[in-house]
């Protein structure tokens, strides 16, 4: 066994023993089971609400940004055109 798959060994065999040692701290916990899932559903609820408070920041964010950039592409636009037709005036005269 190489030295990297020791440390994968190491790593898989933690994994496990955290998720086997959170399921026997649910299952051996004071509370009533009904409680404890109940309080479990309510901190899914409230993640769930918290991403997707957050997914909305981000696309609100995104917008601003991408309707600024559409804007600054408009103004560069139009410079550029403006001064190729300055630039083709006086090659021109």
């Amino acid at each position: 066994m190489t030295n990297e798959n020791r440390g994968y060994t190491g790593i898989l065999w933690f994994v496990s023993g955290a998720i086997a040692g959170a399921a026997l701290g649910v299952l051996f916990a004071p509370r009533a089971g009904r409680q404890t899932r109940e309080e479990l559903a309510n901190w899914l609820k409230d993640r769930r609400t918290r991403g997707e408070e957050l997914m909305h920041k981000v696309k609100d964010g995104s917008l601003i940004k991408k309707d600024a950039l559409v804007a600054a592409a408009k103004a560069a636009k139009q410079a550029y055109t403006e001064a190729n037709a300055k630039h083709s005036e006086a090659i021109h005269s």
